[in-house]
């Protein structure tokens, strides 16, 4: 099965200069931890991604304003991404290599198409219940943040 057949379409995004505050009401209403951030509305050209751990540590641990706060400030701009033809392996690994659980979907072009997320593999795709315990395992590992 194709990253295509499971992922979530037309996510909503914001742009660098949008506010904290904003990611985070996209996320409370979507009910997700991730929102992609897309170099303007025309090219969807997708430039980093803020989730809700960067808004934590990144905003409100940090004492920053979030209505004042630029996703700029707080994103993520290196971001693993897969594309719509990859298969539940690739994505797999991508997740354990950089302990992640939802992946940004681009064309060659790094334009946004999606994203998939380990439950969408974990639901939806042909995976043995190895892969799964193993991708757990290594997404789930502790990180450490300066």
């Amino acid at each position: 099965m194709r990253v295509r057949e499971v992922m979530t379409i037309d996510p909503r995004t914001c742009l660098p200069g949008d506010t904290a505050f904003k990611a985070a009401s996209i996320m409370k209403v979507l009910d997700t931890g991730i929102v992609p951030i897309i170099e303007n509305q025309q090219s969807h050209r997708l430039v980093g991604v803020v989730t809700d751990r960067d808004l934590c540590l990144g905003v409100l641990a940090e004492g920053r304003d979030p209505h004042a706060t630029p996703l700029t400030d707080c994103m993520e701009n290196t971001v693993v991404t897969c594309t719509p033809e990859d298969d539940e392996r690739t994505v797999l690994a991508l997740m354990q290599d950089h302990q992640v659980r939802r992946i940004p979907v681009v064309n060659q072009q790094r334009v946004l198409q999606g994203i998939v997320s380990f439950a969408d593999v974990m639901q939806r795709m042909d995976v043995q219940s190895t892969d799964i315990y193993q991708t757990m395992k290594h997404v789930t590992q502790p990180r450490l943040f300066p």
